[in-house]
C-alpha cells in the first residue's frame, strides 16, 4: 500500500476526514507526516493531538494494512479521497469522507440521483409513498439514495429493488454490520441493485454521532433530495439542512396538519421547499412541465402567452406584484389554493417563480 492509501485509511480509522490529507498535499509535505512523530504535524495540519496519537496508535499495529487485507477478504472496495471512482459530488463537502467502503454488484451511481429520507415512525401513507418514489426513479433511470433505516429510508430502497432500478444504502455502520437486524434481507437486495457505502471501519457499531455524520454524505449524493415525513427535531430535517447548504433542491411531501411526522416537511414547504404533490410533477412527464432533470439550462418563457391559461393568470399575478402567498393568488385568479399550490410548483420548476420568503413566491422573469 502506498503512502498516499495509508493516510487517507488511518484517517477513516481515527474518524477523521479527508482535510488534512489536503492541506498536506497543498503544503507539499509527504503523507507520512500523519503518523510520523513529527512536533510540528499538529501546526501544519492543524490535527489536534489527541488526533494524532489515534493516527500513530492505529499505524503503530499496522491496522490500514490489515484493514485493507480484510476488505479484499470480504470483497468490499474501498474508494480514496482524490481518486477517479470517489464520487465527484462528494467534492462539495466541506469534510469529505478520506475514504468510501463500497459493496454491492458494481452498478456505478447514476448520472441523476433522489435521495429519500423520512422518519423510522412513519404512516402508512409515507411508507407507500416513499415506496413509489423508488419505483419511478427506476423508470426515469434515476438512483435512489437513502440511509438503510427502517422507516421512509427502507420502503424507497425497497421500491427501487422491486423496480429493478438503482438503489445505494449510506450507512452509520461499519459496511459489514447490519443495523437494524430487520433489514437484512433488504440489504442484500441493495447489494444486488446498487450498493451499501460507509465511511467507518469494518466492524464499526452504530453509534449516535454516526448517524448525522452520514447523513452528509447522503445529501452531496442526492442531486434532489425529497423528505417524506419527519418530525421538527429529526435526522431527516438535519439531511435537508445539509442539502440546502450545499445547494441541492429539496422537496417535500405535504402532510397533515395535526401529525407529528409531518410538522418537518409542512415547515419546509412554508420555508420555501418544492412541494412534491405529484409524481409528475416532480419527474417532468408532462410535456408541458419539462423533464426536471434535463441537461443545460431551460429556457425561460418571457411572456404570458408563453405559459398555459392557469400558469398565465398566476405569473401575470406576480408580475404586477411580487411576495405573494398562495392564499392571495389562489383570490386574485379565482381558484382554489391547492391548485394554486400546484402550479407554483410546476412554475418553479420551469424556473420563472421562485420563494421570495417564508411562504410567498416571487416571478423570476
Amino acid at each position: 500500500m502506498d503512502a498516499a492509501l495509508k493516510a487517507l485509511l488511518l484517517l477513516c480509522g481515527a474518524y477523521l476526514d479527508a482535510r488534512p490529507f489536503v492541506a498536506a498535499e497543498k503544503l507539499g509535505l509527504p503523507p507520512e507526516l500523519l503518523w510520523k512523530n513529527d512536533s510540528k504535524t499538529t501546526q501544519q495540519l492543524q490535527l489536534k493531538e489527541t488526533a494524532l496519537e489515534r493516527i500513530r496508535a492505529l499505524e503503530a499495529k499496522n491496522w490500514a494494512e490489515r484493514e485493507y487485507e480484510a476488505c479484499m477478504e470480504k470483497d468490499v472496495k474501498l474508494i480514496f479521497y482524490g481518486y477517479d471512482d470517489y464520487p465527484q459530488a462528494l467534492y462539495d463537502l466541506p469534510q469529505p469522507p478520506s475514504v468510501l467502503y463500497w459493496q454491492g454488484c458494481g452498478k456505478p451511481l447514476s448520472a441523476r440521483t433522489v435521495g429519500v429520507v423520512g422518519t423510522r415512525r412513519s404512516s402508512s401513507y409515507g411508507l407507500r409513498t416513499a415506496e413509489t418514489i423508488g419505483v419511478e426513479c427506476s423508470r426515469w433511470h434515476t438512483s435512489v439514495i437513502s440511509g438503510g433505516a427502517l422507516g421512509i429510508d427502507g420502503a424507497s430502497h425497497n421500491g427501487a429493488c422491486m423496480a429493478n432500478g438503482s438503489t445505494f444504502a449510506v450507512l452509520g455502520t461499519g459496511i459489514d454490520v447490519v443495523f437494524p437486524m430487520e433489514n437484512a434481507r433488504l440489504f442484500e437486495d441493495i447489494k444486488r441493485h446498487g450498493a451499501l457505502i460507509s465511511e467507518f471501519p469494518l466492524g464499526e457499531r452504530g453509534e449516535a454521532w454516526h448517524f448525522p455524520r452520514r447523513n452528509r454524505i447522503v445529501a452531496a449524493l442526492s442531486q434532489k433530495l425529497v423528505v417524506v415525513e419527519a418530525p421538527l427535531k429529526s435526522g431527516a430535517m438535519i439531511t435537508a439542512r445539509l442539502a440546502l447548504d450545499l445547494g441541492r433542491e429539496v422537496w417535500a411531501v405535504p402532510g397533515r396538519i395535526c401529525d407529528r411526522v409531518s410538522e418537518g416537511t409542512n415547515r419546509l414547504i412554508f420555508d420555501g421547499a418544492y412541494p412534491f404533490i405529484s409524481m409528475e410533477t416532480f419527474f417532468g412527464s408532462q410535456p408541458e412541465q419539462g423533464n426536471l432533470f434535463s441537461d443545460g439550462v431551460r429556457p425561460v418563457a418571457q411572456k404570458e402567452e408563453d405559459f398555459p391559461p392557469d400558469e398565465a393568470a398566476v405569473m401575470s399575478s406576480l408580475w404586477n406584484s411580487g411576495g405573494k402567498t398562495v392564499d392571495n393568488l389562489a383570490l386574485e385568479v379565482k381558484m382554489s389554493a391547492a391548485d394554486v399550490l400546484k402550479i407554483i410548483a410546476v412554475l418553479s420548476a420551469k424556473g420563472a417563480v421562485c420563494s421570495s420568503g417564508p411562504g410567498r413566491y416571487s416571478a423570476k422573469v
